[in-house]
């Protein structure tokens, strides 16, 4: 944070301003210029009395984060569609089949108590040091940089999937969870949104602060393992959180992708018995010479949950029968994203080294423009035909 003296801030007490946050620009007043009452942040520039209710905290004094009033830029369309469709979905509360589901209070009933034991210790202190990711429930490192564990009740799976099918039979509208899925649900715009909250800043957070914050703050539960550097998992603080369902006549498959995100957490909801296929394909990180060799397939498990950085590639293997739904959070750190670290990790150039040869697995018929090359040049390698320039087979 930064600690400029009060004449250098652009705004004063009692000035109307917009502040971006993760519901888009929203107006409000100032109520105090370099704000030091949260030790966990630091002094800020300012904190700001939201016409909407509640306060922020603005962390930098720029243009891209604190406008005057009636200065904020438009909106883009789908910020601006996001907005309207959380604004119908309150509506949906007097409809709801599970009532319970929509009360943060009610949280702790939908965990595994061996769950909320693990992270008992770090909710009463808030002292990070005191979660021990090995104390997870059936906690798993799956491979570098990738970490699975129990933590949804089978109750609240079945109470979460009867919501969704009831949301969408009830005629309120709604969108695809994200660019990639056309099957599924947006949780934040039906009125799960302050639960899922709840569920980050009181049990999440504290396991990616363990696993992606500060390497001071990381457990020794991924020492001598890669992929766990710091992408501000100890700042996480929005989220964008959505339900999404594969079977063989809908979406059958998701091409390897990085997520718009800084940590991923991805629960199953279905019973594994339930469905054939639609593992998780793991691969390297962005930018990484090793970004497609092929690392570790995963298979989901009803109420657990496997968490990961959102710029490590990975996609959905085709689904051979059944159905398969998941929970996915996606948690961003706008705080992080404003450092120059983050800037670094995210745009600096890295080392050109001679590249490796791509899995097969991992190459993305969206993403990479030598898709079709690499295809061929594998295909010969195994000795398969050849396959004609255009062709769909096979992905």
């Amino acid at each position: 944070m930064e600690s400029r003296n009060v004449e250098q801030r652009r705004f004063a007490v009692g000035a109307r301003v917009a502040c971006l946050t993760a519901d888009g620009w929203l107006e409000g007043t100032v109520v105090q210029v370099d704000f030091d009452g949260d030790p966990a942040e630091g002094i800020v520039p300012y904190l700001v009395e939201l016409d909407s209710g509640g306060e922020v905290l603005a962390p930098k004094d720029t243009a891209e984060l604190v406008v005057a009033a009636g200065q904020q830029p438009a909106e883009p369309w789908h910020v601006t569609q996001a907005r309207e469709l959380r604004r119908r979905g309150m509506e949906y509360a007097g409809q709801a089949k599970h009532p319970a589901l929509f009360q943060p209070s009610q949280l702790h009933r939908w965990l595994l108590p061996s769950f909320l034991e693990a992270t008992s210790a770090w909710r009463s202190s808030g002292q990070p040091e005191q979660l021990q990711i090995r104390r997870l429930p059936n906690v798993r490192l799956e491979t570098e940089g990738i970490v699975s564990f129990d933590c949804f009740t089978q109750e609240f799976c079945k109470m979460l999937l009867e919501e969704v099918l009831n949301y969408q039979a009830s005629g309120l509208p709604s969108r695809p969870p994200n660019s990639m899925n056309n099957y599924g649900l947006v949780l934040n715009e039906i009125g799960l949104k302050p639960v899922f909250s709840a569920l980050l800043e009181e049990h999440l957070l504290g396991i990616a602060t363990r696993l992606f914050g500060p390497i001071e703050l990381q457990d020794a539960f991924t020492a001598g393992s890669q992929g766990f550097e710091h992408w501000g998992g100890d700042s996480l603080s929005a989220h964008h959180t959505f339900v999404v369902r594969y079977q063989p006549d809908e979406d059958r498959s998701l091409d390897m992708h990085v997520d718009e995100c800084d940590v991923t957490f991805n629960f199953g909801l279905t019973n594994s018995d339930d469905f054939r296929g639609s593992d998780l394909a793991f691969c390297g990180m962005l930018g990484s010479e090793e970004h497609r060799k092929h690392l570790h397939t995963y298979k989901h498990r009803c109420g657990r949950c496997v968490v990961h950085l959102g710029k490590r590639r990975h996609g959905a293997l085709a689904i051979s029968s059944g159905r398969r739904m998941s929970l996915i959070m996606w948690c961003k750190s706008p705080v992080f994203r404003q450092s120059d670290e983050y800037l670094l990790r995210r745009f600096a150039p890295r080392t050109r080294k001679r590249p490796r040869s791509p899995d097969r697995v991992c190459l993305s018929h969206e993403h990479d423009s030598d898709y079709e090359e690499k295809l061929e040049r594998l295909s010969r390698q195994r000795g398969e035909p050849r396959r004609f320039r255009g062709s769909t087979a096979g992905q």
